[in-house]
């Protein structure tokens, strides 16, 4: 054989061996491609079927890919985090009877160890593509000692700036978002959230007291003697927030009662023993307050009068009260001290 034959007959075998790659190529993605054709809804039970499943996966990206609605973001979002899913099993997905001319709902039922639940939700078709119309979940979780909200494993810090007037004296509640599915707010019970039919529960989800280690009595003692220190700083006969005050009478060391007095000046002489103890918060909730076992003992001075004619100056020893402050429980355990709103009207008067 010549050379050239030669040539020409490797170049053939070169030919065919390059074909025979490719078209084994093209046969091995050939079912990879028919599957993923496959995955996508062909109707609305595949799309609620695929959502839920991606939701319990934890798979964020593909659920919100089944949805004809907008996606919460920031602070509105805080929840929608694979640490706040829960475990359940998806137990059902069928296609409801309607016969209505809107599109019919489709059920569905998850279940735990717990028990079952069930809801519905809207599936709209475009060009062949099936969505969910609004499935999130809206609650509204309760105001407590709690500075954080815990759903499921996720914890979520308030923010600073709104710690305590937006969280408690402004709106008293919070409203979160949440995927479909099994959460436990605060380790407490299971509750079940799933497709209602406004898409949310009316339900407020209330708020278990927290229960701070022993550690933390040393810490909440701390914390009200700082802000005790912070409180004699005012000038003032009613320093706002603070558990002392006088509303303008006072009983002085030398058993006179004084008024409209002027230029007071506070002093701590032996701070009050504080303990944490169950209460009610002003809006009707349990709530953690201090309570002072031993009131300890702080002196007025300042200059009163008991003629409205001349002001003399007067000493006079009063107490503390702790009614008026609300234990905050932080995220890492960590205590803080907030004013229920309620102001002492006087802690300087039959103290004698």
């Amino acid at each position: 054989m010549s050379s050239t034959d030669a040539l020409a007959s490797r170049t053939r075998r070169e030919g065919l061996r390059v074909g025979w790659i490719m078209l084994f190529s093209a046969l091995t993605l050939l079912p990879l491609w028919v599957w993923q054709q496959a995955r996508e809804p062909s109707n609305a039970v595949e799309a609620v079927t695929a959502f839920m499943e991606a939701v319990h996966d934890k798979d964020l990206e593909r659920a919100y890919s089944f949805i004809d609605s907008g996606i919460p973001a920031g602070e509105a979002a805080a929840f929608l985090h694979p640490d706040a899913i829960g475990d359940w099993d998806l137990l059902s997905v069928e296609q409801a009877e309607s016969s209505s001319a809107f599109p019919s709902p489709v059920s569905v039922t998850i279940g735990t160890d717990e028990g079952t639940a069930e809801g519905s939700f809207t599936v709209y078709e475009h060009d062949g593509e099936f969505t969910l119309y609004d499935p999130f979940q809206t609650v509204t979780v309760s105001a407590s000692s709690y500075l954080s909200v815990q759903v499921n494993d996720r914890i979520v810090p308030m923010p600073p700036e709104t710690t305590w007037q937006a969280w408690y004296l402004g709106q008293a509640q919070r409203t979160i978002q949440l995927l479909p599915g099994v959460y436990r707010f605060f380790g407490g019970e299971e509750i079940a959230l799933i497709g209602e039919d406004d898409g949310s529960s009316a339900e407020v989800i209330g708020t278990p007291l927290p229960e701070p280690a022993e550690e933390a009595a040393a810490a909440l003692q701390v914390a009200v003697d700082d802000y005790i220190d912070d409180c004699v700083e005012y000038r003032l006969t009613a320093p706002p927030g603070c558990p002392f005050a006088t509303d303008g009478l006072v009983d002085t060391d030398e058993r006179h009662r004084v008024e409209e007095v002027r230029d007071p000046v506070w002093t701590v002489d032996e701070y009050p023993v504080a303990t944490a103890v169950p209460g009610t918060g002003a809006y009707g909730e349990p709530v953690l307050l201090v309570e002072f076992t031993d009131p300890g003992r702080i002196t007025l001075q300042g200059s009163g009068t008991e003629d409205w004619g001349t002001w003399e100056p007067f000493t006079a020893a009063c107490r503390f009260g702790g009614s008026a402050l609300h234990v905050l429980a932080g995220a890492d355990g960590s205590l803080q001290l907030a004013p229920l709103g309620e102001a002492a009207t006087d802690t300087c008067r039959g103290t004698e």
